[in-house]
């Protein structure tokens, strides 16, 4: 197990361009999830569970 100094020390030898790729990439999952969420939480017309099994064809 890390330290929180040991972490700190780690994020410090990620190259400095990389930062702003890892808050975008992180904000446009973290949007995804919300936006998928959402829909499965409002949309009524989505199935969420399996129909009833009918012989019927």
């Amino acid at each position: 197990a890390h330290t929180i100094s040991q972490r700190i020390r780690m994020l410090k030898k990620v190259p400095p361009e990389l930062i702003p790729l890892g808050i975008v990439i992180g904000a446009g999952v973290g949007m995804a999830i919300l936006s998928m969420g959402r829909k499965l939480y409002t949309d009524k017309q989505l199935r969420l569970s399996r129909s009833p099994r009918s012989d019927q064809h």
